[in-house]
């Protein structure tokens, strides 16, 4: 029979394998950590343990999360990004993204967490009318 033990070293096992953080430096001295997989409700407490550790170890100014590999982000993992931002801030760092998704984008856009990344941020877009259609009034034939 198994026991909350061995469920708790399966659930830390499947965390593991649903979202992989990686840091690197560059030769510049830039900390970058590359996010590879989920950013859910599952592996949200291990990400910002993970992330505030580098944020605090880091003596320069900002730490760049690497989202090209994310492929999942729920309300959970959104929540992480803000709590890394709120204590990068804190502490007179900053976090900056690149290479999210347009789905996540989309969902930051929508939530007003762009206003924490502004990098993700791209000038609105203005309509540019198209070619006009005639109006039926306009096309009809008119007896006189």
């Amino acid at each position: 029979m198994a026991t909350a033990a061995d469920f708790a070293r399966a659930y830390d096992g499947a965390q593991a394998t649903q979202l992989e953080l990686r840091y690197q430096r560059t030769a510049d001295g830039q900390a970058i950590v590359s996010m590879c997989g989920e950013l859910d409700i599952a592996t949200a407490r291990h990400a910002y343990a993970y992330l505030r550790a580098v944020i605090d170890r880091e003596t320069k100014g900002k730490v760049t999360l690497n989202l090209a590999d994310l492929t999942f982000c729920d309300a959970a993992g959104l929540g992480v990004l803000a709590k890394v931002a709120g204590h990068a801030r804190r502490r007179g760092r900053s976090v900056r993204l690149t290479a999210p998704r347009p789905a996540l984008v989309r969902i930051m856009r929508i939530t007003g967490m762009d206003e924490a990344f502004p990098e993700i941020r791209t000038p609105v877009l203005t309509m540019v009318p198209g070619p006009r259609q005639p109006s039926l009034a306009r096309t009809r034939q008119h007896p006189e």
